[in-house]
C-alpha cells in the first residue's frame, strides 16, 4: 500500500477500536467482556503494524504514530493472558498514542525463530564458544565486536518475562523504537490560573465578534535509545545443559532486566539513563506533619498527597512503597463512630492490598522509609518508555577458563521520561496537582 493508503487504513482501525471502547461505556460496564477483549488485542496488533509501516514510508518522521489510539494492555497468550485478565479488571483505558507493551504489540506479530529448533538450542550455541553461521553478529567483526543479535522470537520471551515483573512499564504509555531517537508529541502543562488547558486558551465572543488568536504550546519529547547491560556468570555445563530458553535465558535475563529497568523508570538520573519518575520536574513533594515522627506515615500524609492528584489521573493510580514501611502502615486508620471502631487504612482482598481504595504495590526499588521517595502515588499513563526492538548476547570463556565458566552479557536498549514537563497549577493559582506524588523526608 502507499503512505497515504497506509494512513487510511489505520485511521479505519483507530476508528473501529474507539467504536469498541464508546460501546463498553455507553452502557456503562466498568470492564470489556472476553470478546471485547480479544477484538482489542487484534486491532491493536494491526494499527501497530500499520504504525510502523507509515514509521518507514516517512523515513522516520517525527510524530507520524502520535495519531494512533491503543485501547488496553493485552497479549497473546501465557502470561499476556493474566494481563488480559488485569484488564479486565480495571476496566478498558484509553490510552492516546500509546501501545500494547507485550513485544508482539510493539513489533508486530511476526516473530522469527531465525532457523532454530528452540531457545534452548540458540543459547547452547552462542555459549559454546565455536562458529556457528546461524548466529547472527552484531557486525562483520563477529561476537568479538559486539555479540549476537536475538532472534525475535526470544527476545519476546526475554522482553515478556521482564514484562511480569515490572511496576512502570506495564502501566506506561510504551512507544517502538525504529532507530536510536523518536519524537513523541506533548504539550507545555501550563497553568489553569492563566486559563490555560494543556496549551490553549478559549474565549467567548459574541455574534459577530472578532476573534482572538491563539497558538497552542505543544512540544515534543525526544526519546534516545540507552544502554543497559545485564551481566551474568555460569558454568559450561549449564550452558550446554539448560532445559530450555524460557528456564535458562528468558527467566534468567528477562528477570534481571525488568528488574534494573524497572528501578531507572522509578530513580533514574537522566543522565546516560532514563530520567526516573522520582528525579522528574513535574514531582509534587507532599510536606510532613509538624512533629512527625522518623520514618513514620500519618493519615494525613495520605490524604494530603491524594488531593495533589490530577482528578484525570485518580483511576489509573497506584501507590508503591517501600517494604519498610509496613510496620508504620499496619497501625494507621481512623476511629469511627462512639464505640471507636479503628477502621484499616491498608486493605487486603485475596491477597491483593489497597489504601484509600487504589491498588498498593510493595517494592524495594522505592527509598527505605523515612527517605524521600519512599512512598509514590502515580499514574504511569503518564510516563513514556521507548523500546528498541534487539537485543544483543555475548559471551567470553577467557576471563575464567581455569574454571571453565561462562561470561555473559545482554545489552539493552531504551529510554524514559515523564509527560509532564511540570506540575499543574489549578485556577485558584496556589494549588498544583500532577500524575506523581511523593513524601518529604521524616529523618
Amino acid at each position: 500500500m502507499t503512505y497515504e493508503e497506509l494512513k487510511a487504513e489505520k485511521a479505519r482501525k483507530v476508528a473501529e477500536a474507539r467504536l469498541l471502547l464508546s460501546k463498553c461505556q455507553a452502557e456503562g460496564r466498568a470492564r470489556p467482556n472476553a470478546s471485547e477483549l480479544a477484538q482489542f488485542t487484534k486491532l491493536e496488533a494491526e494499527i501497530d503494524v500499520l504504525a510502523s509501516q507509515i514509521e518507514t514510508a516517512s523515513h522516520g518522521s517525527a510524530g507520524v504514530i502520535a495519531g494512533g489510539a491503543y485501547l488496553a494492555d493485552t497479549g497473546d497468550e501465557g502470561p499476556a493472558q493474566a494481563r488480559a485478565t488485569q484488564i479486565a479488571a480495571l476496566g478498558a483505558r484509553q490510552i492516546a498514542a500509546g501501545a500494547g507493551r507485550d513485544y508482539r504489540s510493539l513489533f508486530g506479530a511476526n516473530l522469527a525463530a531465525d532457523g532454530w529448533k528452540s531457545s534452548r538450542d540458540w543459547l547452547r550455541a552462542t555459549c559454546s564458544g565455536r562458529y556457528d553461521p546461524a548466529l547472527r553478529a552484531v557486525s562483520e567483526g563477529g561476537p568479538s565486536e559486539g555479540g549476537f543479535l536475538v532472534p525475535s522470537e526470544f527476545t519476546a520471551e526475554v522482553h515478556d518475562v521482564a514484562l511480569e515483573e515490572e511496576i512502570v512499564l506495564p502501566r506506561a504509555r510504551v512507544e517502538p523504537m525504529g532507530s536510536d531517537t523518536k519524537k513523541v508529541n506533548a504539550v507545555e502543562i501550563g497553568s489553569h490560573a492563566s486559563h490555560l488547558y494543556g496549551g490553549v486558551t478559549a474565549y467567548w465572543t459574541g455574534e459577530a465578534g472578532a476573534l482572538t488568536e491563539t497558538s497552542p504550546k505543544f512540544r515534543q519529547l525526544e526519546l534516545v535509545a540507552k544502554k543497559l547491560t545485564v551481566m551474568m556468570l555460569f558454568s559450561s555445563e549449564w550452558g550446554e545443559d539448560a532445559p530450555n530458553g524460557q528456564q535458562t535465558l528468558g527467566r534468567l535475563a528477562g528477570g534481571a532486566l525488568g528488574w534494573y529497568r524497572d528501578r531507572v523508570h522509578l530513580k533514574g538520573t537522566g543522565a546516560g539513563q532514563p530520567l526516573g519518575i522520582l528525579n522528574a520536574p513535574c514531582l509534587i513533594t507532599v510536606s510532613k506533619e509538624t512533629a512527625q515522627l522518623a520514618a513514620t506515615l500519618q493519615y494525613e500524609n495520605l490524604a494530603k498527597m491524594l488531593a495533589r492528584l490530577h482528578p484525570a489521573c485518580w483511576k489509573n493510580s497506584i501507590w508503591v512503597i517501600h517494604p519498610t514501611l509496613i510496620p508504620s502502615l499496619l497501625t494507621l486508620g481512623v476511629t469511627i463512630g462512639t464505640g471507636g471502631i479503628f477502621y484499616p487504612t491498608l486493605r487486603e482482598d485475596s491477597g491483593q492490598f489497597s489504601m484509600l481504595s487504589r491498588p498498593v504495590i510493595f517494592s524495594e526499588k522505592m527509598n527505605v522509609a523515612g527517605a524521600k521517595g519512599d512512598i509514590l502515588l502515580a499514574d504511569f499513563g503518564q510516563y513514556v518508555c521507548g523500546l528498541r526492538r534487539e537485543l544483543r548476547f555475548d559471551t567470553s570463556l577467557g576471563p575464567h577458563f581455569s574454571t571453565d565458566q561462562v561470561d555473559a552479557r545482554l545489552i539493552y536498549r531504551g529510554d524514559g521520561m515523564p509527560m509532564w514537563d511540570s506540575a499543574l497549577t489549578l485556577a485558584d493559582g496556589t494549588t498544583t496537582v500532577g500524575p506523581f506524588i511523593t513524601l518529604e523526608a521524616r529523618i
